[in-house]
């Protein structure tokens, strides 16, 4: 029988051995905190089934894909986390464009590149002895990406600490599925933990971009 328990651990252990750092908290339903009029994408934060490790030590990343349905400057990101440790005051983010069409993120182009500043707000929620944060990535406006209409991109995100972050994803129920870069450079598909593909939970802000510019020039008419 003992020996039976160890062979069973150690072919458990060798099927995960490849597996990303996750977290299995207890599966919740929220609505999104976040309502206003420049809400430009959406893949809110709800019933989650993992956390995932996005350690800048490590340097692991996760992405995800999405489509845009008109021009925009993107202003503000949300996404949620658990901090084990202490947490970051720092995201590293990254805006690439599928231009392959081949839905693979290792062949994009990086279109906007950044450390933004972020601040953390306690959900209220707590899940397997950790507290929930929602995450609020501000950008400045001198570094406001630019996006277009129907364009295939992904986001993708890391937490500039050591160790300790998770961000929560859920299943997967908009587009392709996240994908999961474990420090070797190249983004591995699907993150299916006990047969579930998963998205990441993010959420843009923004402004047209021709509202943008109609302010701007509004803005330059003044000095004049």
């Amino acid at each position: 029988m003992k020996l039976f328990l160890s062979l069973l651990l150690i072919i458990v252990a060798s099927l995960y051995a490849d597996e990303p750092h996750i977290l299995r908290p207890h599966n919740i339903q929220r609505t999104d905190p976040i309502v206003t009029d420049d809400l430009v994408y959406s893949q809110a934060f709800g019933s989650y089934i993992n956390g995932i490790g996005i350690n800048s030590g490590s340097d692991q990343w996760l992405c995800d894909d999405f489509v845009l349905d008109g021009d925009y400057y993107l202003t503000d990101i949300y996404t949620w986390m658990i901090w084990t440790s202490m947490a970051a005051s720092t995201m590293n983010l990254v805006i690439s464009e599928d231009d392959l069409n081949d839905n693979d993120p290792n062949t994009n182009t990086d279109v906007w590149v950044e450390s933004v500043p972020c601040i953390n707000t306690f959900t209220g929620d707590t899940a397997w002895g950790y507290d929930l944060y929602e995450t609020h990535c501000v950008i400045d406006a001198d570094l406001y990406p630019e996006l277009d209409e129907g364009i295939h991109y992904y986001f993708e995100m890391q937490a500039e600490v050591v160790d300790g972050c998770f961000t929560l994803v859920g299943d997967n129920y908009i587009g392709d599925s996240c994908w999961y870069d474990n420090g070797d450079g190249i983004w591995v598909e699907g993150l299916v933990y006990f047969g579930v593909p998963t998205d990441m939970f993010f959420v843009f802000y923004g402004e047209p971009v021709s509202t943008l510019e109609s302010e701007t020039w509004g803005s330059i008419k003044t000095l004049f």
